[in-house]
Parts: C-alpha cells; sequence; structure tokens
C-alpha cells in the first residue's frame, strides 16, 4: 500500500482527483490517504494551471404539488450537487515543461487527452475527490486536510483546440459532473 502525505498548503480546493475507488484513509488527522492505483483501478490528478473556479449547484429533487385548498405540499427526496469546471490553454500531452510533477507522488497532472480518454473509458460512474486544507494548518500545527469524496457522471465534456504547437497543442476544456 502506497500512502500519500499531502503535505503542501493549497488553495480551496486543495486538489481535484478523479479515481475509480474511494480513497481509503489511513489518518485523516495527518492527511493521509492512500490514493494508489491498483491493477484494477486508476487515478488522475487534475490541473489548477489555467483552471477555472470549481462551481458547485445544488439540484433538488422533489415532488411539489398544489393541494386544492390553494396550500402547496412538497416531499423532499434528495439534494445532489452537480460540478462544472473548466481550463484555458491546458497542454494537449504530457512534456517535461508543461507537468508539475510530485517527488514519487503521482506521475504528474492530467493532459487534455488523458482528460479526454478519462471521459471516454467511464461512461458509468466514478468518484470526484475534492482535498482541502482545514484552518488548523497555521504555524506549528501539522497540516489537516479534509476529503470529500462524490459519486458522479460526466453530464458535458468538450474540449476546443486554441494554439497548435510542433510538442503540443493547447486546449480549452469544460467539464459537468452530476452526482449520483
Amino acid at each position: 500500500m502506497a500512502v500519500t502525505t499531502l503535505q503542501k498548503i493549497w488553495s480551496r480546493p486543495a486538489l481535484i482527483i478523479f479515481t475509480e475507488q474511494t480513497p481509503t484513509v489511513v489518518s485523516a488527522s495527518a492527511g493521509q490517504y492512500d490514493l494508489s492505483p491498483t491493477a484494477s483501478s486508476k487515478y488522475i490528478y487534475l490541473t489548477d494551471d489555467g483552471r477555472s473556479e470549481l462551481q458547485v449547484g445544488i439540484e433538488r429533487i422533489e415532488y411539489k404539488k398544489r393541494m386544492i385548498n390553494g396550500r402547496m405540499r412538497s416531499y423532499h427526496v434528495a439534494d445532489k450537487k452537480t460540478f462544472s469546471v473548466s481550463w484555458q490553454d491546458l497542454p494537449s500531452e504530457k512534456n517535461e515543461l508543461s507537468e508539475v510533477r510530485f517527488s514519487g507522488l503521482t506521475p504528474g497532472w492530467a493532459s487534455g487527452k488523458e482528460m479526454l480518454t478519462w471521459h471516454a473509458d467511464h461512461p458509468d460512474s466514478f468518484y470526484l475527490n475534492l482535498v482541502y486544507d482545514t484552518p488548523e494548518a497555521a504555524a506549528g500545527v501539522p497540516l489537516r486536510y479534509r476529503l470529500e469524496t462524490y459519486n458522479v457522471f460526466f453530464d458535458d465534456f468538450s474540449y476546443v483546440v486554441t494554439k497548435r504547437g510542433p510538442t503540443h497543442d493547447l486546449w480549452d476544456v469544460a467539464m459537468t459532473l452530476v452526482e449520483v
């Protein structure tokens, strides 16, 4: 088991990760999660370079009906989230100039083609993991992280080739995910 310790202060959300299985929490207080891929499970880290804000919307699933006396009745079933995010000038291919690497943590950030491949390979649900650093990450206090995991589907995925280059193209990528 490869244990990942996320020991860097990030803006919110710190990381956006797609996985095929829910990550195992090794030590929530130390911010340690088992995010290692297995033979049957993959994951990709989505870059913050050129990323727009992560927009989260809530869809309320309910049944509303006006009664004969004029009053409205509502039967609430569930609230489901919708996640929208986009990137500008995302490299279509990985290369040493465009790739940010952790030391031994991941194979690097996902390129445009890797996001497109993930979209093609996952017509069913997968897991969206949002990693947040907590307010306890202050001077003299060890960093702590909160992991939110959502089972999601792709609702929309699109890309536009904005610039052509000799080693890679630059893409504008947009995606919308809906909670299962």
